[in-house]
């Protein structure tokens, strides 16, 4: 009887054993899964779409869903584990931007990542349009040709007697490897080419054409296929470099004086920009901007050099990377935000730190005043000439971003009004006195006073600007700049 017992109890023991050693083998369907994820989350992304890795840890099976039918999955759906899933967003070809989740779970546990998608900008390509627009250049034309203003009509003169000498102009393209040598070298023949078309389109001179042509021809002849040393700077100066050719291009495309053979050369050279800015975009972002230059004018002249080339060459996709894209760190939408100070922002970490606070209007570019050094005026004027240079080129094409407030309280406006004084009085040590010692740098070189002709274009009820143009302190028929040629011309069709 005992030995019964002992037997019964034996083989329930063994039983309750191999209960346990089932149990243990088979997952418990309330159990709580664990889920970590290691991809960054929210997703944003570019109008145009593309793939997204969504990596994450897990201890048991999951699966991974969306909530629209614009986000889908590359990579299985379901899986045991650990898993990196390839998910693919679609183009949004709407006017809003749209959002969505991706939603990953593993029994009771779920993770949900949100999406973000920017918007398609409306973009109305014409030519021209990068530095006038064809109702501009008409209105211009027009003046000069009733001789209602005599200012005008100087510029004009101006503009002719340098596009005569023009005429018999040899350029001799850099075909080296060097990008700072390329801006030096191109700095003539870019001007007068765009000089000289500009001067076609007021005279219906052929002759200014065709001398334009011929320059831009030998460039992308010469310069086509040229690999430029890796460098941060490539994307800046090749930028600045290229503009003036490019506005050229854009002035005489409508006109249809290029012939079909020389317009294919001039944009399979002018595409050579693009890897390169792109490059530079990286390598900043790869630097931390070098030393924590966040917001300067390189930066800038990368989103424009991916604008001009966008709008010369119809490409929506490069005049969005430029304008407002998740993919550029730096478009103009940050750079407007980024680029200019507000009062009670925090100085760059460059700067002195006894040095005066930021003002609003200020640049960012200011550091230079300590860095380069006293060249603080001088970078800041670079800065915003080239964000004003985007926001034209957006204006002429049916986009505002004169108008644009950033939601931090950033608009164009406040740096022409901020430094309009500094030109106008040729005294740096006015305001805070942050720039003191600059004085024999104010308006020298391509920091031309008259590019605040600009802001009298957009801003013709601002106080400062107008103190500034109307002041006598620089001579408006003369103001020139090899980047925007003659300044006066801007504002032409709003103070004749």
């Amino acid at each position: 009887m005992k030995k019964t017992f002992f037997k019964i109890q034996a083989i329930i023991s063994i039983i309750l054993i191999l209960s346990i050693i089932a149990c243990s083998n088979k997952v418990d369907e309330n159990e709580i899964g664990e889920i970590s994820l290691i991809s960054d989350s929210p997703i944003t992304m570019g109008y145009d779409g593309g793939d997204s890795d969504v990596k994450f840890t897990c201890n048991t099976q999951w699966n991974i869903s969306s909530d629209v039918s614009w986000i889908t999955f590359k990579t299985p759906a379901e899986g045991d584990g650990n898993a990196i899933v390839t998910t693919q967003i679609l183009a949004n070809d709407t006017k809003e931007i749209r959002s969505g989740k991706i939603t990953i779970s593993a029994n009771a546990t779920i993770e949900v990542i949100d999406v973000t998608q920017e918007a398609k900008t409306l973009i109305k390509f014409k030519h021209p349009s990068i530095l006038y627009t064809e109702d501009e250049l008409l209105q211009i034309k027009e003046i000069i040709s009733n001789n209602s203003s005599s200012s005008v009509r100087t510029t004009f003169d101006n503009l002719i007697n340098r596009c005569n000498s023009a005429l018999t102009y040899i350029t001799t393209p850099y075909t080296g490897n060097s990008s700072y040598d390329f801006i030096m070298a191109c700095a003539t023949p870019g001007a007068l080419s765009r000089d000289l078309a500009f001067a076609y389109w007021l005279t219906d001179d052929k002759r200014y054409a065709d001398k334009s042509i011929s320059i831009i021809k030998a460039w992308a002849t010469k310069c086509s296929g040229i690999k430029y040393v890796p460098e941060g700077e490539n994307g800046m100066y090749l930028s600045r470099g290229m503009f003036m050719m490019m506005t050229a291009y854009d002035m005489l495309l409508p006109k249809d004086v290029i012939d079909s053979d020389t317009k294919e050369l001039m944009i399979n050279w002018f595409k050579t920009l693009k890897p390169e800015v792109l490059a530079s975009i990286k390598s900043w972002e790869d630097n931390d901007y070098f030393d924590k230059q966040y917001y300067q004018n390189h930066l800038v002249a990368h989103s424009m050099g991916l604008m001009m080339l966008g709008f010369a060459t119809d490409d929506e996709s490069l005049v969005q990377l430029a304008l407002d894209s998740p993919e550029n760190p730096r478009d103009l939408y940050e750079c407007i935000a980024g680029c200019i100070f507000m009062k009670g922002d925090a100085p760059c970490s460059r700067e002195n730190p006894n040095a005066a606070l930021p003002e609003t209007g200020e640049i960012y570019d200011r550091y230079r005043h300590k860095t380069a050094p006293l060249k603080g005026l001088q970078y800041s004027h670079l800065t915003q000439t080239l964000m004003a240079t985007m926001a034209r080129m957006c204006h002429n094409n049916g986009i505002d971003m004169f108008s644009y407030t950033a939601p931090t309280g950033e608009n164009l406006r406040f740096p022409f009004e901020y430094y309009s004084d500094y030109y106008r009085l040729m005294d740096s040590c006015i305001k805070s006195s942050f720039y003191c010692g600059e004085d024999s740098r104010i308006g020298k070189a391509e920091d031309n006073p008259g590019m605040f002709e600009l802001g009298l274009r957009y801003y013709t009820d601002s106080e400062p600007i107008k103190n500034l143009i109307y002041s006598n302190a620089f001579n408006r028929e003369t103001a020139y700049m090899n980047l925007l040629g003659y300044t006066r011309f801007f504002s032409a069709i709003v103070d004749k």
